[in-house]
């Protein structure tokens, strides 16, 4: 896609607008009628263009709780990301984890160790989009795949902050490290991930690990 149409990018703007300060609405709906709401008038809205839009006005409803824009902003990220516009992709996966931080329980509990998880996935969701975003977009030793890679790396880090177990971040992290030319680290972390999927009953992502061969330096990246 060469971009968002001139009034999809005017829907865009005016959605971020109100999610980024959010303001506290009271819900005016059961839970359940929420979720069919954001089915009916986001999910499972088709094509992809119409669905962003639908997405896109549904963050203005004030029939739903603020808890429901981290869902829909995932929603509209990873339309983006069939539509293979990354840059957006990556936009909203920000603001679903800004949201989703936002409503992170400070106390401990049952909740907590799941809410990490869920945080994790996002945190290599982003990553994965970031990275796509940089091979798609950027020549492989220029100065902007550096810093796109930096920045993937960044939220792979992020992600094994909330769960230090997430095998598929310690494998994209290893290849990473690898093309800034850091092999001892990206070792270690293909290490981590064949570990850690074997422990987690995944035996076809450990066993396609131990099979993986790493992207190779790239002096133009190698840190100082």
């Amino acid at each position: 896609m060469d971009g968002p149409s001139r009034g999809l990018r005017s829907a865009i703007c005016f959605a971020l607008v109100l999610v980024l300060p959010a303001a506290q609405t009271p819900p005016t709906l059961h839970s359940r009628d929420e979720w069919r709401v954001v089915d009916k008038e986001c999910r499972d809205v088709l094509p992809a263009q119409a669905k962003i839009r639908a997405c896109l006005n549904l963050l203005s409803d004030r029939r739903l709780s603020t808890a429901y824009l981290a869902s829909i902003t995932g929603e509209i990220s990873s339309t983006f990301q069939g539509l293979r516009d990354y840059g957006n992709a990556i936009k909203y996966k920000k603001i679903e984890i800004e949201r989703t931080s936002a409503r992170q329980p400070s106390s401990s509990g049952d909740a907590l160790p799941a809410s990490f998880g869920a945080m994790s996935l996002r945190y290599t969701e982003l990553g994965t989009l970031q990275a796509l975003n940089r091979q798609t977009n950027f020549g492989s030793q220029s100065d902007e795949a550096r810093r796109g890679a930096t920045e993937e790396q960044n939220s792979y880090n992020l992600a094994l902050q909330y769960n230090p177990m997430n095998y598929r971040a310690y494998r994209y992290r290893a290849e990473i490290r690898s093309q800034f030319c850091d092999s001892a680290s990206a070792a270690q972390d293909m290490e981590a991930a064949v570990r850690f999927a074997e422990q987690a009953g995944d035996q076809d992502a450990a066993r396609d690990y131990k099979r993986v061969t790493l992207g190779a330096c790239v002096p133009a990246w190698r840190r100082e």
